[in-house]
């Protein structure tokens, strides 16, 4: 118990005590307060805090407590903190302590910059930056009414901003400034598989595949730079001939730019494709990239406007489940931050008055892939030379798409493209009505050809979703086209073009004619189940074939059996001959849980009309996978199956074995990833997008939660292969498994990483071994409670417990420690130790001595 004098109401320090692993350590956190360090002539009397050791017991009151008079026993320098800004985390960050004149508490101070990123609005600190020269000052002269609290035990770092100082942010809003570009690195992933087969039927005829996928990269000065390929081998013994092809399927260097919401991208690469069709070019797009917003901005959902008559609680419902709560000031209010919710439904809004009143209202919406949010945009401008392996003609296009979220109804979109002898211009617009979400667009296209005269053309578009809540349909009419003969797409246009030049009839060269796609999704009252069904309708100009395709389903699951019916119907007509193929499948499926020695499994069936196959598949701890089945055709030629999968730290291995009557087939399977960085060479068994390098050292085999199966190797690496890029991702890591020599001074971090980075975690850790020295001094006399051990280079490596039972974890075996609980000699004595001969015992997970601590 203390007895405080407290001349300040914002100052704030307790002490707490904390018991861990059997050892009581005596922490004071102390959270400064940014009101404790203003200038002396702002404070009359010093604010102080005195501690009356008459309360503390036994020894403990031999502590040196002056250092927590003033509230901070921080030493001035740097440290390594977690800001939090009103209370929501805003990333790891150094900051710098200063020490006042009167050595009272060190303090730091914040420049505009820093503030801007805290968001802050702009206007303030402008007004404050011209009214003074003082690049850095401290918080609350920057902001009224701001103060910052330090919690020196979590080295955390929290930022009170009044909120009407800060900017206004959707939920989930995470600022850029704290977006992670990663490290310098390099990297390879790759998917590579070999397998062989013999024809039994066919005088045991043998051919040898092998197939490799690749993606590397090279991550330098915040641009990234991709290469992908493909590459295959054919070897059939028979002509004893081998075939290998290497295809580039795209390279690039790529850069984002945060402040536009976009990425540039150079060299060879694809359109996004969401409006015109995706093709490949080699030159320069600058497109917009949604994964930049948070969540609550992405997809479509309505602006919700009212008014409160008085400080009011506002609850948005769909389908009677409560999706967003919020307060509002008495006026007008508006709500622009609603997660996306599906394709629609009616959305219920209650307004809740302090005086117990409520107004309640609806806004029924559905949405379709064409449509935004209100004042929300996306775009892509792209210029280069048109890439297409199967044409020779390359000439270069210009291409520009664009979309635009109007209203809460409707989203305007358009697009150009264009070159030497190709046109083509869509408008179109997306509307939300209360029957549905309807997008319509027109399409024309002007092609100049060399050996014929030019051609134009129109194709018109239609697309339509519906969500009919009360009775839980959800249908997408995605959706029906039409095409006049002279229409023709980018790359239809290009490939005439080349038949043309080659002297190659076009004229029968596929254009589509009409499409028609239908998607209907049935949920059944009373846990009967979904019914589904899907179709599709195609027919080309100058084709005598249209296709049609219909499928229709029914699954349910019961008792964690899940079971389900469907039929597919495939139908090729040719209006010339009359011949119709007709060909209908049904399947009937079941699939039930077991359990195979502990482990989980599942037992599947497929049944069609022609085939029978059942099998089974499971998972044995967190590295391996294994599956295998039977089959019949018509109750004959069986044929069994297997397979299976391991998971290492440094490559996923598989392999399968299949054989029947007919044939014999064996395959084996690798996929990884390869990261090379100024550390070293890392390598994982997954294949990497944005990855994160975890480093912890010493602690081998600690587990990585984010990834099944991860662990610290022994150079104190591990790549996390996937993690979501602009959001903030939690990477923590698991003690079990590390050695018991080494602990971990904390076990989570956060990191919001750009898309495509490789970025990397630094976790502290303490290595030596745990040694408990029971001591006393020479008079017999126990040592102080909480006095502070450092060993012969003066590092600090523990403290005394209770009981004058002194820790410390340190790497020497034999040395002499040194004591303190005071700055005069007599108070502090050293102790002798050698922990040799217990440290040989590997059964031994702490080291007990006894020693006594001598005068110095």
């Amino acid at each position: 118990m203390c007895e405080k004098i407290i001349k300040n109401k914002n100052l704030k320090r307790y002490l707490s005590y904390y018991i861990a692993f059997g050892v009581i350590t005596f922490s004071i956190p102390t959270l400064v307060n940014a009101d404790e360090v203003d200038e002396p002539e702002k404070s009359s009397v010093a604010t102080e805090a005195d501690f009356n050791s008459d309360f503390l017991i036994g020894d403990a009151k031999k502590i040196d407590i002056n250092r927590f008079t003033h509230g901070n026993p921080i030493l001035p320098g740097e440290y390594n903190v977690d800001v939090y800004i009103n209370g929501s985390w805003f990333g790891k960050h150094r900051m710098v302590f200063k020490a006042t004149e009167d050595n009272k508490n060190a303090y730091t101070c914040f420049t505009a910059r820093q503030l801007l990123e805290y968001g802050i609005k702009a206007e303030i600190i402008k007004e404050k930056t011209e009214s003074t020269n003082t690049e850095c000052q401290k918080l609350n002269e920057w902001v009224d009414d701001s103060f910052y609290e330090l919690d020196t035990s979590k080295l955390r770092f929290d930022v009170s901003i009044p909120q009407i100082a800060m900017q206004k942010n959707a939920r989930g809003y995470i600022d850029p400034s704290v977006w992670d570009r990663g490290i310098n690195a390099a990297f390879a992933s790759y998917n590579a598989s070999a397998y062989k087969t013999f024809n039994k039927s066919n005088n045991n005829e043998e051919r040898t595949n092998a197939f490799l996928s690749l993606n590397t990269g090279a991550n330098i000065a915040s641009w990234q730079l991709r290469h992908n390929g493909q590459w295959t081998w054919e070897d059939e013994a028979e002509d004893k001939e081998s075939k290998s092809t290497y295809n580039s399927v795209s390279t690039y260097a790529q850069r984002a730019f945060p402040e536009y919401r976009g990425v540039l991208t150079l060299g060879d690469s694809f359109t996004n494709g969401e409006i015109f069709d995706s093709f490949g070019y080699r030159g320069a797009e600058f497109s917009s990239d949604d994964r930049m917003l948070p969540n609550t901005m992405t997809g479509y959902a309505p602006r919700i406007r009212g008014n409160a008559k008085t400080n009011a609680k506002v609850e948005i419902r769909q389908q009677g489940q409560l999706i967003y709560q919020t307060t509002v000031a008495p006026g007008s209010f508006e709500i622009n931050d609603l997660y996306p919710t599906g394709f629609g439904g009616e959305l219920e809004i209650s307004i809740l008055e302090a005086s117990g009143e409520i107004q309640k209202y609806s806004i029924p919406y559905a949405s379709v892939a064409q449509m935004l949010r209100p004042g929300m945009s996306r775009y892509s401008v792209m210029t280069g030379q048109f890439r297409d392996r199967d044409i020779e003609v390359d000439p270069f296009i210009f291409q520009g798409q664009y979309q635009r979220g109007i209203n809460n109804y409707i989203t305007a979109y358009g697009g150009l493209q264009g070159s030497d002898n190709y046109k083509a211009l869509t408008l179109g617009s997306a509307f939300a009505t209360p029957i549905g979400a309807v997008a319509l667009d027109i399409s024309h296209s002007e092609t100049d050809f060399d050996r014929r005269d030019k051609e134009s053309g129109q194709s018109y578009r239609i697309s339509y979703s519906k969500r009919i809540d009360p009775t839980n349909t959800n249908l997408t009419l995605a959706a029906y086209r039409y095409s006049t003969e002279n229409f023709y797409k980018l790359r239809d246009a290009l490939l005439a073009k080349d038949l043309d030049n080659r002297g190659i009839t076009s004229a029968y060269a596929g254009k589509q004619r009409s499409e028609f796609q239908i998607t209907l999704n049935q949920g059944l009252p009373n846990d009967w189940g979904n019914v589904y069904a899907t179709g599709s309708w195609s027919d080309y100009w100058n084709d005598v074939e249209a296709t049609k395709e219909y499928q229709v389903g029914y699954s349910n699951n019961y008792r964690g059996v899940n079971y389900g019916l469907s039929a597919i119907k495939r139908v090729v007509e040719n209006d010339v001959t009359g011949r119709k193929d007709d060909d209908t499948e049904y399947l009937l499926t079941l699939s039930l849980p077991l359990s195979i020695k502990g482990s989980p499994a599942n037992f599947n069936s497929f049944t069609t009309q022609d085939s029978t196959t059942v099998g089974v598949n499971g998972v044995v701890g967190d590295r391996f996978n294994y599956g295998a089945s039977l089959a019949t055709e018509y109750g004959e030629n069986p044929s069994l199956s297997a397979n299976a999968q391991y998971r290492t730290n440094f490559a996923t291995l598989g392999g399968s074995y299949g054989i029947s009557d007919q044939y014999e087939q064996a395959a084996l399977s690798t996929r990884g990833n390869i990261v090379a960085h100024s550390g070293g060479v890392l390598f994982g068994p997954d294949q990497g997008q944005t990855m994160v390098l975890v480093y912890a050292p010493e602690a081998t085999g600690a587990k990585v939660n984010n990834t099944t199966g991860l662990t610290i190797n022994k150079s104190g690496y591990a790549v996390i292969p996937y993690v979501t890029p602009y959001r903030l991702n939690d990477i923590t890591l698991n003690p079990e498994g590390m050695s018991l020599d080494v602990e971990l001074e904390g076990t989570s971090q956060r990191i919001a990483p750009y898309a495509g980075s490789i970025s990397k975690v630094d976790f502290r850790t303490k290595s030596g071994k745990a040694i408990y020295i029971r001591t006393l001094n020479a008079k017999g006399e126990t040592l102080p409670f909480a006095a502070e051990i450092f060993d012969s280079k003066g590092e600090y490596v523990g403290m005394v417990a209770q009981g004058s039972l002194a820790y410390l974890r340190t790497k020497t075996l034999t040395d002499t420690v040194t004591v303190k609980w005071g700055e005069e000699q007599s108070e502090q004595c050293s102790i002798q130790y050698d922990a040799t001969t217990q440290a040989s015992d590997n059964n031994k997970n702490m080291i007990m001595l006894e020693g006594v601590c001598h005068e110095l």
